[in-house]
């Protein structure tokens, strides 16, 4: 595998922050309601369709302490056996920065009290962010989903470049599943990955600053 920084270029970054910005700014503008109705008028006719995705657990939180337990575990027993190679690596980041993940899309829903699509739905006067306000319903934006998943994805895209075919086909499909199901509104499941992208990038830089590419 060739070398990769594990430095953060802060210029770049603050760039796609603001395309992220005018990108969900669009969205919310142009976007996310039609959208939303699309799915509800044609995937929702199906009381099929509507009954499932409607009683998908919330698996999140479990999915998050069992991967990091084992990472950490992974970790632990790989350096006791002097192994500190590319998955020793990878161990180490998972297990700091999924519940980190995790902290951060709670925290944020929490600040922007995005309305969930599916309330919106059914109550079309909250559409919109309601600061600090903790409302019941108002924990859309961003997509936890995708800042947990996509965090996942890009610690493995960044150890393993043979799987990044399969990294982003899997990133691709949770956030078409999300939007498909009236659960997120696209510029929720937008933020929600870049969000992960940078939560996965800080971790690298702080757990394994100038460290040797994993091979």
């Amino acid at each position: 595998m060739p070398n990769r920084p594990s430095g953060m270029n802060l210029g770049a970054w603050a760039a796609s922050a603001l395309l992220l910005a005018l990108l969900v700014a669009f969205c919310d503008r142009c976007l996310d309601v039609p959208l939303a109705c699309y799915v509800r008028d044609h995937l929702f006719v199906s009381t099929q369709w509507s009954r499932l995705s409607s009683e998908l657990p919330d698996l999140l939180l479990l999915v998050v302490l069992l991967t990091s337990f084992g990472a950490q575990v992974l970790y632990r027993v790989r350096v006791s056996r002097g192994l500190r190679d590319g998955a020793t690596q990878l161990a180490r980041l998972v297990a700091w920065a999924a519940p980190a993940s995790y902290l951060v899309k709670s925290l944020l829903k929490y600040a922007f009290g995005r309305v969930n699509t599916r309330i919106w739905l059914q109550q079309p006067d909250l559409y919109g962010f309601h600061w600090f306000q903790m409302r019941e319903g108002c924990q859309g934006f961003p997509s936890g989903h995708m800042v947990v998943i996509v965090t996942l994805l890009a610690a493995l895209w960044r150890f393993y470049p043979r799987c990044r075919p399969w990294c982003l086909l899997l990133g691709v499909t949770l956030g078409v599943a999300l939007i498909a199901t009236d659960y997120h509104f696209l510029s929720d499941v937008l933020a929600g990955a870049w969000l992960g992208v940078l939560v996965e990038a800080l971790f690298f830089r702080l757990l394994v600053p100038g460290s040797p590419a994993p091979r």
